[in-house]
């Protein structure tokens, strides 16, 4: 692996244009980045940075939802899609030139965000707790947080870049320390097990912040998003407090710890971590996540009320509508008509595909014509409630307890307006096959129904190569 030490100017927090280009530092950066870490605010600024970055274009605001992993994933009509989306929809090719560059930049921002992470790791543990507003909680927060950011963002890469079964042999590196002139390539396993590690960490130390004293008001679907309405009925007045959603919250660690487990095959331990997330409850007993209704589709149409975990960027709307109406590319889904995705006519998910002349779009990222626009138009889904009832589902497949996997995939359905009895399996590969086209529902434009086909081997097209699902790794990170 080439040798590449990790440096940002985080007041800029941008992606440096090559590889060479982190190797150096200027003297201003180094200014500013000792001048950011003076005050707690600034440990603030660095923590809220590095959600910025994951929300870009090439990460998930774009690529790593409804962009090329979705493209991949077979949702559009690749007939109108242009290159490289083009080419990687129908020929899974990854070694052309502006693939490769799609690639690289994924590659380059999540590391990059990453090492953000750890250069505020490797100063809080010092810090005095009188420099946080929020004293010795909110230092723990910020800690927590940027430890759960750094396992998210390696759990994604190597869900990427490396293949969904340890082989033992090594794909990517697991960075901790800051700066970092090198970290081997590492086996799956060794990844996720600093992935658990890190997010175990995380979760304890921002429990206290988020389920002591009535905490978990902030987390209430009515809250956890809009701080206009949680603001005056909480008294929050420091806007740190609010917005809970939209930050790795204790139960977004949980609920991403659940994914973790069933992704390498601890289905107890998934199970487990999503009775905590599915039991969750305000100091009125009322649950924090609970599926959308149908009444609330056109004012919620991204699904927020069971949504754990968000990421936001004000320019989402804008970057959207250049593919969605876009002159040369149009997201249209590879239907023929809604029967093909929805089974069920009364699935209230229907009505957030539009059709579009003789196509379909989802309009899950289009523009809101009621509720409260300003949240729903930046609001990028990560986490959400369904995933938990999947990952229980898969946890009862795979003891053999088929009718009790049924029970929870009807427990979506029957979230989404579904008419439930409808499903019957009686085997593992009945139940990957219903699975798939759960997923296939309830992730539009969400990145995740890639993962759903890698995880489970199954190809989205029959055409796909069989080493497809690992995306190559930048030529930089390859030269010896």
């Amino acid at each position: 692996m080439k040798v590449l030490k990790f440096i940002t100017a985080i007041t800029l927090l941008t992606v440096l244009s090559s590889c060479n280009d982190w190797l150096t530092i200027s003297p201003k950066d180094q200014v500013d980045e000792e001048q950011l870490f003076e005050t707690g605010l600034g440990y603030r600024n660095a923590l809220n940075g590095i959600y910025q970055n994951m929300a870009s274009g090439s990460m998930y605001g774009r690529e790593m939802t409804w962009g090329v992993l979705d493209v991949l994933a077979q949702y559009y009509d690749s007939g109108e899609l242009d290159n490289p989306w083009k080419h990687m929809a129908e020929k899974f090719n990854y070694d052309v030139q502006d693939s490769e560059t799609l690639i690289d930049n994924i590659w380059s921002r999540a590391f990059n965000s990453i090492a953000n992470a750890n250069n505020l790791l490797s100063r809080i543990d010092d810090e005095d707790p009188l420099k946080f507003a929020g004293e010795e909680l909110e230092k723990n927060v910020i800690k927590g947080e940027a430890l759960a950011l750094r396992a998210f963002l390696h759990f994604d890469m190597v869900r990427l870049f490396a293949p969904s079964k340890d082989d033992g042999r090594t794909y990517i590196p697991y960075f901790e320390k800051y700066p970092s002139t090198f970290e081997p390539r590492t086996t799956v396993n060794e990844v996720m097990e600093k992935v658990i590690r890190d997010l175990n960490a995380a979760k304890d130390l921002v429990a206290p912040y988020d389920t002591l004293d009535s905490r978990e008001d902030k987390l209430h679907s009515l809250y956890r998003f809009n701080t206009a309405i949680g603001m005056g009925v909480l008294g929050v007045t420091d806007l740190f407090e609010a917005y809970r959603g939209f930050r790795m919250n204790y139960y977004a660690i949980q609920a991403l710890l659940a994914r973790a487990y069933a992704y390498i095959g601890r289905y107890q331990e998934a199970f487990d971590a999503t009775q905590i997330v599915i039991d969750a409850k305000d100091k009125d007993l009322h649950k924090l996540f609970q599926f959308t209704s149908k009444s609330d589709l056109s004012k919620k149409p991204k699904l927020q009320d069971d949504l754990i975990f968000a990421l936001s960027n004000e320019k989402l709307l804008d970057n959207y509508l250049e593919y969605y109406n876009g002159e040369y590319v149009k997201l249209y889904l590879d239907i023929w008509d809604k029967d093909d995705l929805f089974d069920d006519p009364a699935d209230y998910r229907r009505e957030l595909i539009a059709e579009v002349g003789y196509f379909y779009q989802s309009v899950k990222y289009s523009k809101t014509a009621t509720g409260n626009q300003q949240i729903n138009e930046v609001m990028i889904p990560m986490l959400r409630l369904s995933e938990m009832y999947y990952i229980r589902a898969e946890y009862y497949a795979h003891s053999s307890m088929f009718d009790k996997a049924t029970s929870e995939l009807d427990m979506v359905r029957r979230g989404r307006n579904c008419t439930i009895g409808r499903l019957d399996i009686s085997s593992v590969s009945e139940f990957s096959t219903e699975l798939i086209n759960e997923a296939k529902r309830e992730f539009v434009g969400e990145g995740q129904l890639w993962y759903y086909y890698k995880k489970l081997n199954i190809k989205p097209v029959r055409s796909m190569p069989d080493d497809a699902f690992i995306f190559p790794l930048p030529k930089s990170e390859t030269i010896n």
